[in-house]
């Protein structure tokens, strides 16, 4: 929820033509992300929730994949 919460409220602040906005929450163990498709304005939360460190690996190939915007990557 508050994953959802801070992406509709990101997508009323930024004012760019970017089509899809990536999000995070954390404990600083624990990461769950999502993504806001903003012309349907539809919230996709994975499911998942990453460790660390766990899934340290996994999580900073998600990372890397949103720094890079390379969406085809970001599947565990």
């Amino acid at each position: 929820m508050q994953l959802a919460a801070e992406l509709i409220a990101l997508d009323a602040w930024i004012d760019s033509e970017t089509p899809i906005l990536y999000g995070a929450v954390t404990t600083g163990e624990d990461w769950r992300f999502g993504v806001l498709e903003r012309t349907v304005k539809q919230v996709t939360q994975d499911i998942t929730l990453y460790r660390v460190p766990e899934n340290v690996e996994q999580l900073l190939r998600i990372l890397v994949a949103i720094a890079q915007a390379d969406v085809g990557a970001i599947a565990p």
